[in-house]
């Protein structure tokens, strides 16, 4: 990377001078236009840093002149000065400068800079969808999304991009309007947003070699997030797929950081187990869901035997390894539709959809063997587990189930412990 200054200051050449190459940037200086224009004509630049007055020739003139230049035309300009007035901000853009830094700041010219060459420099990592059927365009358009160091998985025909959509999690959908087979660009576009998936909110870039404003408008109306005319200038492409590249992972982090405080929530910290807030949440909605299903549902109580003797002879910290053994087993031993919670100090709930009596004691005995063999505080542990059921045409009341397994338990306790007992409605 290599930038222009035009600064006869020789404060804020250092300045400059050490905040782009703090950056990696290649620097040469020179303290007039004239001297500009010749070192423009013999080298190239990514971008060009220059003092609003100049010795021989205003900054905005100089700036309005390299802009004929169409080699010059989308080359970054950054203009320093120390009029802070609206009317020369406006001046400034209407000459072509890309963005203004006043100079009576130095600490943010420092800090814009180093963002600015930033943004310049980032590299993206993403996977885009490219649909196109011009294999010259598409060959083109894959090269300047390879260069941002995208990963790119291209297809000429809506209906080939359509089947790899649920194989392949994409960050960008790029898409021509017009395509070849049944399904056109806007037809993808229109799929695409049907989808009752999170690949619904996959942003969307739509390629038109028309100026037809109707056909742009239907398709930012059909879910599209922005367009592009064709023929692409790569800086405009580049710059609009680094914008919705960005706008999705940023997305994708809030969520994932939702997804994160939202599972603190309703877990355990101890045990790792879904918590009492959670499962007066989630009961009713496995009892509703049995009585759609017409489907038994089961109930099991889990409660340590002489638990509270454990925490006065071995203290809270080995008590607390038990309770943390009992919370890994019982996640490792649920299945995906089967919820385990701690419903208070060493007494566990697990709830089983689908599963019978029959099942449900198997299901208990075979944790509580598993319980007896785990040891977990490097303790001899055991439960008193009660078990009950629901059956159709029973209708399904989580607090009938949890009062049919919390009698089981204390039968199962006064049996002497260490024991499953079956739970009787009555």
């Amino acid at each position: 990377m290599h930038a222009l200054i035009i600064e006869d200051s020789p404060v804020f050449v250092k300045i400059i001078e050490h905040t782009l190459q703090a950056l990696g940037f290649q620097t040469t200086t020179v303290g007039t236009a004239a001297e500009a224009t010749a070192t423009l004509d013999r080298q190239t630049f990514n971008v060009v840093i220059l003092d609003l007055n100049l010795p021989d020739q205003s900054g905005l003139d100089f700036c309005r002149t390299l802009r004929t230049n169409a080699a010059h035309r989308l080359l970054p300009v950054l203009m320093l000065t120390s009029d802070e007035s609206e009317l020369l901000l406006q001046r400034a853009l209407e000459a072509g400068v890309t963005e203004l830094f006043h100079k009576t700041r130095l600490a943010e010219i420092q800090v814009s800079l180093r963002d600015y060459i930033e943004r310049m420099q980032r590299q993206y990592k993403g996977r885009v969808l490219l649909v196109e059927d011009s294999p010259t365009t598409a060959a083109l358009l894959k090269h300047m999304l390879t260069r941002m160091s995208l990963t790119v998985d291209q297809f000429d025909t809506a209906e080939a991009a359509l089947d790899a959509i649920p194989d392949g999690q994409y960050d960008l959908i790029v898409s021509d309007i017009m395509l070849a087979g049944q399904i056109s660009g806007l037809g993808l576009v229109r799929s695409v947003r049907a989808m009752e998936s999170e690949v619904a909110r996959t942003p969307i870039l739509g390629l038109s070699a028309t100026e037809d404003a109707a056909r742009k408008i239907e398709m930012l109306k059909l879910g599209a997030n922005d367009y592009v005319s064709k023929p692409v200038i790569e800086e405009e492409f580049i710059a609009r797929v680094g914008n919705l590249v960005s706008a999705k992972q940023l997305l994708d982090e809030v969520l994932a950081q939702r997804r994160e405080l939202r599972e603190h929530s309703i877990r355990d910290p101890l045990t790792g187990v879904y918590n009492r807030r959670y499962l007066a949440e989630r009961s009713p909605q496995l009892c509703v869901q049995a009585e759609r299903d017409q489907q038994p549902l089961s109930l099991l109580i889990v409660d340590l035997d002489h638990f509270k003797a454990i925490n006065d002879t071995y203290g809270h910290d080995r008590g607390d390894r038990v309770l943390a053994g009992l919370g890994k087993l019982l996640g490792e031993r649920c299945g995906e539709e089967d919820f385990a919670a701690r419903f208070g100090g060493e007494e566990f709930i697990v709830l089983l959809p689908h599963c019978g009596k029959t099942q449900a004691l198997a299901y208990a005995e075979r944790l509580l063997e598993a319980l007896r063999s785990l040891r977990p505080g490097d303790l001899d542990i055991t439960a008193s587990i009660g078990v009950s059921t629901i059956t159709p045409p029973q209708p399904c009341d989580f607090d009938k189930l949890f009062k049919i397994a919390d009698e089981a338990v204390y039968r199962a306790k006064d049996g002497g412990r260490n024991r499953v007992v079956q739970g009787h409605e009555g």
